[in-house]
């Protein structure tokens, strides 16, 4: 019988630790910029209260990795059935990104360039977490991009991702 050590933090907290870490430092350097807060959030959702939360050095947004569910899998990353708990797992993984948005002034909407920038910074952002996911040399598997609001005065995106840790 294998025993594991209860203090040492299994494998896949320590890749999704390293993966934030990369996440953090690729949105600062090929993304729009540094955010308000940057790391591993838990639960189903994120809260979109710290894109818009008070931030200092005009800093504005999130960065996250989140674990979204774990299977047993045959064919990576394909949820198999395992009735002998004798297949590997994986991981599935949310890899995003949230940044403030422009919000009416007066009734007003943001001036086009403004908007404009936006865009451009979403697209960044997306290909920085996409690059922060080839450059961390785990075994990520990356499957589709998802922009998400705006809402609330956060506009951003996500990538659902697996790792394959067993």
């Amino acid at each position: 019988m294998t025993v594991v050590d209860p203090i040492a933090p299994p494998m896949v907290a320590m890749a999704m630790q390293a993966l934030s870490e990369c996440v953090c430092e690729q949105l600062e350097e090929v993304g729009a910029g540094p955010t308000c807060w940057c790391g591993i959030l838990p639960g189903a959702a994120v809260a979109w209260d710290y894109c818009a939360g008070e931030c200092s050095s005009d800093r504005c947004g999130i960065g996250w990795v989140r674990l979204v569910s774990v299977f047993p899998y045959g064919i990576f990353p394909t949820p198999q059935p395992d009735d002998h708990c004798t297949l590997p797992l994986a991981w599935a993984v949310e890899v995003g990104a949230l940044r403030c948005m422009p919000i009416m002034v007066d009734g007003s909407p943001p001036p086009p360039a403004l908007m404009n920038e936006v865009a451009l910074n979403q697209i960044l952002d997306a290909r920085a977490l996409h690059w922060a996911m080839k450059c961390c040399d785990l075994p990520v598997a990356a499957n589709v991009y998802t922009p998400l609001g705006p809402d609330g005065g956060c506009v951003g995106g996500a990538w659902q991702a697996w790792l394959t840790l067993d």
